[in-house]
């Protein structure tokens, strides 16, 4: 009875004993499956993150070769494509000083000229001659869209290419198409690099049919195989999933077995032309082989109850410690552990879906200098403690992360400018006295910062996007602002002033294109003489009308045409408007009138100034009387007896000139006695000096410095003349005429034409 009790408590063990083992072992199988899981979103995540990045890369360079070919279709007119040998010169010429394989122009007839690197141009080239990929590409830029073709084989190089293409204007109107075809090979570098998943990974890029297009040097998968749908990269069962996904243009992921190891691969849309980035993981799988049922077999009960549990609590902390080291990979910054850029980037979006909040970009002025001061360890270990600094600065819902170099990346929840100017400045001062670098020299730290403010939450996840994109692009407008100070300085990104770079921006990369395109135009503004009450001449003035219609006004595109120089070429451009427009009246019988055309001091003291206004005047036929020259105070200044040779040239050839703005900042006596010239206008700003206290001696000075003008023989004209009263004044001090809002705003030559030059009568005014 013993031994049966005996055996009954073992076999009681024994199935106690299995139960528990059968129980670990389910446990174990589920917990592996859930930590599989998880690791395998992880590296799907990182994946992912990897393949993003590189894909904006690859449409970065097609954008960038976009712009090339765009802007050489812009020098590219009805001109310059007329004289087709001419023009293969050009495009010789610019092929050998950008990367295209080819490039070649087609006028609308189908006519074009080829340049091929290595080949003479080739004039005559026909439309019908190029594969049938390269004329899709010409007749959509015919029809005003640019494109990309599909790859093809080329008959001149013998090599896969595709092609991009740009539409040529002239003016509104399109006269032909720029195209440049290039070796698929251009994005190698871009693939091939060793980064890829910090060294772990690799990338190839296939079309949407599956062919391998660009093959990354670093593939595990050795054979030379055509497309991913050969070897081992797809299971039969899974082919006709991935051919339907690849049509639909779909994200794919999944895995492949090489050589037993398991690699895990992303196949990510480019969006263009249907091909993809086939991304994939070198590094070690994060799947776990499991014990078979043999190996199980072979040991004993209890090794395998201390086993599994070893191996489940050993499994659970290197899997755990895996996935930590995965994300830390992915999302940190490997020198300072601070989160990095691609994790700044996820974050935001999620954070702005429900609250505003302020981005800021810091960097250290002149960084590069303390590796090579201090030494690169030491300026590290400052980089470290910037990270340190951060932490005790931010806030518990806010974060930070360090991009390139030492530009950092904080998100903080203030939206008040001042609020976050303190705490920027506080974070700034600590790191300026309490870092490694200040504490032992005496080198003089320096940050500046940017801040891009979003004042409310967006409200969904589409605007979150749309909004932490827009926020990352304006703090490092206004980084770019904060770095031009030489000093520690913090910077809010302006709207406004934003919109004012655009416009400049706008204005110094179309100016050229607006004066060969003529959109700059003539106003004139009349001029009354007070003595006959008649016209007496008018003055001319630019307005800017783009092509679409848009005007842009003097005050926004003189100050800057007088810093960058291209005032001289819109000065002479106005002198021809006014000869034109004075030639146009003899033409039509019209007695003309004389027209002031303003001069800037770099075009006046060019050397060839006086002899280019002369052939101005006798091109068009018209007496140089006609023509009166306005310049500036200022150019007399240190220069007055160079001036005043260059003005009795001027005289000589039969130009009148005129004193601009006399009155309007410091005017001298001086200058009206020692300058030789025809006519002195008053500034409105002499007017407004009679106005208020002080107005008896504003009008003796005024009337005395008129009757001194008066005997020299100087014409006086005055300006800005708005009112009734404006008008009796400058009657009263002996003015000879005047110009301003009473008698005309300025207007257009036809509309001129219609107010004072149809007959006589119109011109009293």
């Amino acid at each position: 009875m013993l031994e049966e009790k005996i055996q009954r408590r073992l076999r009681r063990g024994v199935i106690f004993i299995s139960c528990i083992i059968a129980v670990l072992l389910l446990c174990g199988v589920l917990f592996s499956a859930f930590l599989s899981s998880s690791r395998h979103e992880a590296a799907r995540g990182q994946i992912s993150a990897e393949a993003e990045e590189y894909r904006s890369r690859i449409i970065k360079q097609l954008k960038a070769d976009f712009q090339t070919l765009s802007t050489l279709a812009v020098f590219l007119g009805s001109e310059d494509t007329g004289e087709k040998q001419q023009l293969a010169e050009k495009m010789e010429e610019a092929n050998e000083q950008n990367d295209f394989l080819t490039i070649a122009y087609y006028d609308t007839d189908g006519n074009g000229v080829l340049a091929t690197q290595g080949m003479e141009p080739a004039v005559g080239a026909r439309l019908s001659d190029l594969a049938p990929e390269g004329r899709s590409v010409v007749k959509a830029a015919l029809e005003g869209r640019r494109s990309v073709s599909r790859l093809f084989q080329s008959e001149a190089s013998d090599q896969r290419v595709f092609v991009y293409g740009v539409p040529v204007y002239d003016g509104e109107n399109v006269i032909g198409a720029l195209v440049a075809s290039d070796h698929i090979e251009i994005f190698s570098d871009i693939l091939s690099g060793s980064t890829v998943l910090a060294g772990g990974g690799y990338i190839h890029m296939v079309g949407s049919e599956g062919k391998f297009l660009v093959r990354s040097p670093n593939t595990v998968v050795k054979e030379d195989l055509n497309t991913i749908f050969d070897g081992p990269y797809l299971a039969d069962a899974e082919k006709e999933e991935v051919r339907e996904a690849l049509k639909n243009q779909e994200e794919i992921f999944g895995q492949f077995s090489y050589e037993g190891k398991e690699y895990p691969f992303l196949l990510e849309p480019v969006g263009v032309n249907g091909w993809y980035l086939f991304c994939v993981d070198t590094g070690e799988w994060l799947g776990m082989t499991s014990f078979g049922p043999a190996r199980v077999l072979q040991i004993t009960l209890l090794g395998i109850i201390l086993l599994m549990i070893f191996l489940m609590l050993y499994g659970y902390r290197l899997l755990r410690n895996y996935n930590n080291e995965l994300l830390q990979t992915a999302y940190h910054d490997p020198l300072t552990g601070a989160e990095n850029l691609i994790r700044f980037r996820q974050r935001l979006p999620e954070e702005l879906e429900h609250s505003g909040g302020s981005v800021v970009a810091l960097s250290v002025r002149q960084f590069p200098f303390l590796s090579e001061i201090f030494g690169r360890e030491k300026a590290e270990r400052f980089l470290c403690q910037i990270k340190e600094t951060a932490e005790k600065h931010v806030y518990r819902d806010e974060f930070f992360c360090r991009g390139a170099e030492d530009r950092f990346y904080f998100f903080l929840r203030e939206t008040d400018q001042e609020t976050v100017r303190s705490r920027l400045a506080a974070f700034t001062d600590e790191m300026e006295k309490n870092t490694e670098i200040t504490r032992t020299t005496d080198y003089q730290l320096a940050f500046y910062c940017g801040v891009a403010v979003l004042p409310s939450a967006c409200g969904s996840p589409k605007e979150a996007k749309a909004a932490s994109e827009n926020l990352m692009a304006h703090v490092l407008f206004a980084l770019d602002s904060a770095k031009g100070v030489h000093s520690s300085y913090i910077w809010f990104f302006d709207t406004e002033l934003h919109k004012k770079e655009e416009l400049e921006n706008y204005i110094e990369s179309h100016m050229h294109q607006a004066l060969r395109d003529g959109e700059f135009r003539l106003f004139l503004q009349p001029k009354k003489n007070l003595h006959s009450g008649t016209l007496d001449g008018a003055e001319a003035l630019v307005r800017w009308k783009t092509g679409d219609g848009k005007m842009i006004f003097p005050d926004q595109f003189i100050p800057l045409f007088e810093r960058n120089g291209f005032c001289v070429e819109l000065d002479l451009y106005m002198a021809e408007q006014a000869c034109r427009q004075i030639r146009s009246w003899i033409d039509r019988g019209i007695t003309p009138v004389p027209i002031s055309v303003n001069q800037s001091k770099l075009l006046f003291f060019e050397a060839d100034y006086v002899q280019r206004l002369t052939e101005l005047v006798k091109k068009y036929d018209i007496p140089a009387q006609l023509i009166t020259l306005e310049i500036l105070e200022g150019l007399a200044l240190g220069r007055v007896e160079e001036l005043n040779e260059k003005i009795a040239r001027l005289q000589a050839e039969g130009f009148r000139v005129s004193l601009d703005d006399f009155g309007s900042g410091y005017s001298s006596l001086n200058t009206l006695m020692r300058l030789n010239i025809d006519e002195m206008k008053l500034d409105r700003g002499f007017l407004l000096n009679t106005e208020g206290e002080g107005q008896e001696r504003a009008l003796v000075i005024m009337k005395h410095v008129i009757v001194m003008a008066g005997q020299l023989g100087i014409f006086i004209v005055a300006e800005g003349v708005e009112t009734e009263e404006d008008e009796q004044l400058i009657r009263k001090l002996g003015c000879d005429a005047g110009q301003g809002y009473l008698y005309s705003r300025p207007v257009s030559a036809p509309e001129f034409d219609e107010a004072y030059m149809k007959d006589e009568m119109k011109r009293y005014m």
